[in-house]
């Protein structure tokens, strides 16, 4: 009896030490970081497709000037073989939310699935890194910002005499900045993905991270303090919001029917979460990569230059394999232009895509005049969803 008491009081004093070690760690990382982070972190912890529900944000609102897309919907394909399986079947396995398919910029395939439909919510996670990268093209060609070789402090006045100024615009777009950035540490604690995700003041976040890494000069390096940073540089650069610059330079000449949105980092601070928050109707996200295949022009006007298109999407093949080392894109033949993917066709062209996590996609298929859509949320234990979409575009007759 008196050794299971002693198991009893030793159980409880380590249970009690525990709690204790963890209220401490809570309340320290109050102080350190930011109670709000700390809030979000244990009540959220991980990201979520509903999360454009949880964050603030700030609308982007419908053209007046509403495009229509021409639909003539192909039933045929609701039978195309799939992984093992028909189209419409492959939709709903894999947790798809939409699926829209458009060919010669006419809609053949739209699907919604899993309690979504036309009109439901859709969030980018990480596609909408390549949204940035059309702002800062359309900059470019706005005269905001003379040249993507421009160095960073030019904008960001704060790096002038640091290490930092040595970056480029360029070098951010390319992922291959080379300022430091961890994905995985104990807890919330050197985890680069949760501050550039829950903080609540983003641009504190980047501006404060001035320590760059020891890894090869040129190297890819997913990163999303480089999102953050040309956020900032675009709000300096422009003079106004990156949500006010993307609804006029983008969501209102691309004839968007409705409303979007772009999630921010709290109330208080304003920021757009460049890494990840853009939120839309799948159908009016197709129009993006509508006027991207399209070479800059849609809706009657050139709303960004054919130039910056080609500098953005166009990744010399073959690839060297040594600057992917080290990073999730090592060995699977993607490579990585101004925050675009991209891989050759089963033409031999080149197909490119934004990606965001959970697998949301804009694909653009130029050799087969394919653009497709997916949403979800979940990847549905499909291993590599832009091959699955290389291969429905190249059957698309």
């Amino acid at each position: 009896m008196k050794t299971k008491g002693k198991i009893k009081r030793w159980i409880l004093i380590s249970s009690l030490s525990v709690v204790g070690l963890l209220v401490g760690l809570i309340a320290v990382s109050s102080i350190i970081l930011s109670p709000t982070f700390v809030f979000r972190i244990l009540t959220r912890w991980d990201a979520s497709v509903e999360d454009y529900r949880f964050f603030p944000y700030t609308t982007i609102s419908a053209s007046s000037n509403p495009h229509t897309y021409e639909h003539n919907l192909n039933p045929e394909l609701a039978s195309l073989q799939v992984a093992g399986t028909t189209l419409a079947d492959f939709v709903v396995s894999t947790g798809s939310s939409s699926f829209i398919i458009i060919h010669n910029d006419v809609v053949i395939y739209e699907q919604y699935a899993n309690g979504r439909d036309r009109y439901s919510t859709n969030t980018s996670f990480s596609a909408a890194k390549s949204l940035v990268s059309l702002m800062i093209g359309r900059a470019i060609d706005d005269g905001y910002i003379e040249s993507h070789h421009q160095s960073i402090a030019d904008f960001i006045h704060e790096f002038q005499g640091t290490d930092m100024e040595h970056i480029t615009i360029r070098d951010l777009l390319l992922m291959r900045s080379g300022i430091h950035y961890e994905e995985t540490g104990f807890l919330w604690f050197g985890r680069h993905d949760a501050f550039t995700y829950w903080m609540p003041d983003l641009r504190r976040v980047a501006l404060n991270h001035q320590r760059l890494s020891d890894r090869p000069e040129g190297r890819f390096h997913y990163n999303n303090y480089n999102p953050l940073l040309l956020g900032i540089i675009l709000e300096r650069a422009t003079g106004v919001a990156v949500s006010e610059y993307f609804e006029r330079a983008f969501w209102h000449p691309l004839g968007a029917n409705y409303d979007a949105s772009w999630s921010l980092d709290s109330d208080r601070s304003g920021f757009e979460k460049m890494e990840s928050g853009f939120n839309f109707r799948s159908i009016d996200f197709a129009r993006l990569g509508s006027m991207v295949l399209n070479d800059g022009y849609w809706n009657g006007e050139q709303i960004i230059s054919s130039e910056w298109l080609q500098k953005s999407t166009i990744v010399g093949f073959p690839l060297n394999p040594e600057e992917y080392i080290g990073d999730f894109l090592e060995g699977t033949n993607i490579g990585y232009g101004y925050m675009w993917y991209s891989r050759p066709s089963a033409a031999g062209e080149l197909d490119f895509w934004a990606w965001g996590r959970f697998d949301q996609l804009l694909f653009i298929s130029p050799a087969n005049n394919v653009v497709i859509v997916r949403t979800g949320s979940t990847e549905g234990s499909v291993m590599d969803f832009p091959g699955v979409l290389r291969d429905i575009a190249a059957s698309i007759p």
